[in-house]
């Protein structure tokens, strides 16, 4: 069985090194405009490799590799080294661990910063192959429901309050009226207030509990008009569930089916789990941006009540998965957030015990042949990109969620003809000017991006004939920055954005187009 690995390893070697060699798979660059959706059927046709019998090498030793165990990062090296990254790509594709490039915008306001850490994946080929979107089995729930919450003993969502329950809500509301001065504010207590004396008449002394096993169950979307169905679980630690903020939370929306062919609503796709081990915990967390961590050896500098290293929370995450029976699920980056009230998150009146303090978000994915996808991005709203990540503190999983997953289906290829870097160089230096050296805005004073990190990742392309089908592909991911500044003295960047960075761009490594994330095409 080793000698199989080993004969199927150096036969992939084999297979990139002649790609390399005799220029097939260097496919010229389109030009194309940034926003054209990219033609999957094409795509199919020029991954695929096929190699004459002259064109074989001769057979390369296999690369010794760490154990699975091991945690390793983007460049497949394990984290207590420092020693030269050790993916075949770099040598295969013509990359450099560096990537500097100077660019000159045309607009005087515009500055564009390329200096970047290149990671590969230690692999020798890079796969494409179907996706369709998937609801969460039963299996997978029960197996997540149980992990999560252990030992304690989640109740249904209630449907009705109890009349003790709403009188606390009315001496709540009473209670606020008393020392709100906000007209707007008053008038809101002064309706909520007339909601709750009305729902109290109604109110049952007693409302029978029913406890949840993690089983879900079929509801109807659509009350005065039949839509379709959906499966669908709420449990909470507290019998009263969203009424109240204390308690875990754990809650799955499958996609919608048996859905009414009459009607014009237009279904979202992707089902989704979510987490919570305290409702009142980190209200603010997810408002704020989530920085990427290079160094997961040490606590960052700028983290506030954390001990646990960013390595740390990795191998957490990592044991779950493995504990729990996810085989294929691996731990894509660490990220740093904080609960800090930047604006982004309202004027939220909820006490929240956690405070001003930071948290790690773990970003996960699903392994295709050891290769894993980019970390979760803003996407077309009717089919999500697939995104999983669990919220790390000094206590554990506060949080998981997981959206809109995948069903793998068919591989195109094993081995896609892959662009060479020389290449890609070339489309990233015309198509960042194209996207970035134009702006709308008439008291833009100056605009920047920094482009610091170039990842060699799988992204999901959207076949343009149908919405619900795509294909997973290798792409080149250049992250990076924005800030901009404006007359009037105001500026806004990517510090103040939420949720995971995006690339600034993203190009198809076996066409050169370029991809936008948020048309998923």
């Amino acid at each position: 069985m080793k000698n199989r690995r080993i004969l199927k390893k150096t036969l992939a070697w084999i297979t990139l090194t002649a790609i390399l060699v005799s220029g097939v798979g260097c496919s010229k660059a389109m030009r194309v405009d940034i926003t054209e959706k990219t033609n999957t059927e094409r795509l199919e046709d020029t991954a695929i490799v096929t190699l004459s019998a002259s064109s074989v090498a001769q057979p390369v030793a296999e690369e010794a590799k760490p154990a699975a165990s091991e945690t390793i990062d983007f460049r497949g090296r394990r984290l207590d080294e420092v020693s030269i990254p050790s993916s075949p790509l770099y040598d295969l594709l013509g990359a450099s661990t560096r990537y500097s490039v100077d660019l000159t915008p045309k607009s005087d306001i515009v500055k564009i910063i390329v200096d970047a850490d290149v990671y590969l994946p230690n692999t020798l080929e890079m796969p494409t192959l179907h996706v369709e979107p998937r609801d969460f089995t039963q299996e997978e729930v029960t197996k997540l429901f149980n992990a999560l919450c252990g030992d304690t003993v989640m109740y249904k969502a209630q449907e009705q309050m109890t009349k003790e329950e709403v009188a606390e809500r009315i001496a709540d509301v009473e209670s606020e009226m008393k020392t709100a001065t906000d007209k707007d504010r008053l008038k809101k207590l002064e309706s909520n207030l007339a909601y709750w004396k009305e729902d109290y008449e109604k109110a049952p002394e007693t409302v029978e509990k029913q406890i949840s096993d993690g089983t879900l169950e079929e509801r109807q979307l659509g009350i005065g008009e039949y839509l379709g169905k959906y499966k669908a679980l709420d449990a909470y630690e507290h019998q009263e569930g969203y009424y109240t903020y204390g308690g875990k939370a754990f809650h799955v929306y499958g996609q919608t089916y048996d859905k009414n062919t009459k009607s014009s609503y237009d279904f979202p796709i992707g089902g989704s789990i979510w987490y919570i081990r305290d409702q009142a915990f980190g209200q603010y967390l997810n408002y704020n941006v989530r920085k990427w961590i290079a160094d997961e050896t040490a606590v960052p500098a700028d983290a506030a009540g954390l001990k646990m290293t960013p390595v740390e929370a990795r191998k957490l995450v990592e044991a779950f998965w493995t504990d729990n029976g996810f085989e294929d699920m691996a731990v894509i980056g660490v990220y740093l957030t904080r609960n800090s009230d930047t604006g982004n998150g309202g004027d939220r009146k909820v006490p929240d015990p956690y405070g001003d303090n930071s948290a790690y978000v773990v970003a996960c994915g699903r392994s295709i042949d050891g290769i894993l996808p980019p970390p979760p991005c803003p996407g077309d709203p009717h089919w999500g990109f697939e995104s999983c990540s669990f919220t790390i503190t000094d206590n554990g999983i506060e949080n998981f969620n997981w959206y809109s997953p995948y069903a793998y289906g068919e591989y195109v290829t094993q081995s896609s003809a892959l662009m060479t870097f020389d290449k890609i160089d070339e489309i990233f230096r015309k198509m960042m000017l194209v996207k970035y050296d134009e702006h709308n805005s008439n008291d833009l004073t100056s605009a920047t991006y920094r482009v610091d990190r170039v990842a060699l990742e799988m992204s999901r392309v959207t076949n343009r004939k149908s919405s619900e089908k795509g294909l997973l592909v290798p792409v080149w991911n250049f992250y990076g920055s924005y800030y901009f500044t404006y007359e009037h003295g105001g500026n806004f960047g990517s510090d103040d954005r939420e949720d995971f960075p995006s690339p600034l761009l993203r190009i198809n490594a076996i066409d050169g187009t370029v991809i936008e994330p948020r048309y998923g095409c």
